[in-house]
C-alpha cells in the first residue's frame, strides 16, 4: 500500500482525481460566481474603472478581503489601517497553507508556491476534506482552476452589467456569502470536536462583530476556534500525522 501511494500517479488515477475535484467543486461554483458578480457590481458603483475591477480580482484574488479593501479604500483612514484590516481577514490563509503544506511535500516547491496563490476558502475546505497524507495535485488543480476563472469572469460580468441589479437584498443575494461559508463548514461536521470548535468561533465572532464591527470578528472567531481545537486535541495531533504517514 505504501509503495502504491508513493508511486507516480497513473493517467487513470489522475483522471479519477480530476473528475472527483470537479464534482466536489460544482456545488460552490454558482455561489462563487454570484459572489464575484456582486463584487464587480459594487466596485463599479463605487467608481472603480472596469479594467481595474477585473485586474483586482485576477491579481489580488482574495474574495472577502476584496470587499474589505473596497469598503475601506474610500474612507479617510491611514493606509496602514487598511493593510492591517485586510491582513486580519487574510491571516487564515497562513493556517490554510500550513495545514495543506504537510500534505503537499511531494510537490515541487515551485508548484506549491504557484498552487497556494489560488488557496481560497473553498479550495482549502475541499482539499482538506478529501486529502489523506498526500494531496493529489490533479485534484487540487481541478478544484482551484475553475473557481479562479469563474471568479474573474463573474467579476467582469458584474462590473459590466451589475448596475441593473440594484439592491442585492431584493433577491437575497446579500445572503450568498453566509450560505457559502455555512456549506463549507458543514463539510467538517463529522470531524472530532467539530461542534465545540464551531460553537467557540460563533461565540467569539458574534459579540466582536456587534461591538467592534467587521472585519475583526473574523479574526476573533478564528482565534477562538483554533484555541478550542488545540485544547481538545491535546497531544493527538502529532500522533494523527504519524498514523496518516504510516497508512
Amino acid at each position: 500500500m505504501v509503495r502504491r501511494m508513493l508511486a507516480p500517479a497513473e493517467p487513470s488515477s489522475r483522471r479519477t482525481q480530476i473528475l472527483l475535484g470537479l464534482r466536489d467543486m460544482a456545488p460552490v461554483l454558482l455561489p462563487n460566481c454570484v459572489f464575484g458578480m456582486l463584487f464587480g457590481a459594487i466596485a463599479t458603483s463605487d467608481g472603480m474603472p472596469f479594467g481595474r475591477v477585473v485586474a483586482m480580482s485576477a491579481v489580488f484574488y482574495a474574495g472577502a478581503s476584496q470587499f474589505v479593501a473596497l469598503e475601506l479604500w474610500g474612507t479617510p483612514l491611514p493606509f496602514w489601517t487598511i493593510v492591517l484590516a485586510v491582513l486580519a481577514v487574510n491571516f487564515r490563509h497562513i493556517l490554510y497553507s500550513a495545514a495543506l503544506g504537510r500534505r503537499t511535500r511531494h510537490w515541487p516547491l515551485s508548484g506549491r508556491l504557484l498552487a497556494f496563490a489560488g488557496l481560497t476558502d473553498p479550495v482549502f475546505a475541499l482539499s482538506e476534506y478529501r486529502a489523506g497524507p498526500r494531496l493529489s495535485a490533479a485534484y487540487y488543480v481541478a478544484v482551484s482552476g475553475p473557481l479562479y476563472l469563474a471568479w474573474v469572469g463573474a467579476t467582469g460580468v458584474g462590473a459590466a452589467f451589475g448596475s441593473g441589479i440594484g439592491d442585492p437584498g431584493r433577491f437575497s443575494l446579500d445572503f450568498v456569502m453566509t450560505a457559502y461559508f455555512i456549506f463549507l463548514v458543514t463539510r467538517f461536521r463529522s470531524r472530532p470536536n467539530a461542534f465545540w470548535v464551531i460553537a467557540a468561533s460563533a461565540l467569539a465572532a458574534l459579540p466582536t462583530w456587534y461591538f467592534a464591527g467587521a472585519p475583526w470578528h473574523i479574526g476573533a472567531g478564528a482565534f477562538a476556534g483554533i484555541s478550542v481545537a488545540v485544547l481538545l486535541a491535546g497531544g493527538t495531533g502529532a500522533r494523527s500525522d504519524e498514523d496518516e504517514a504510516a497508512a
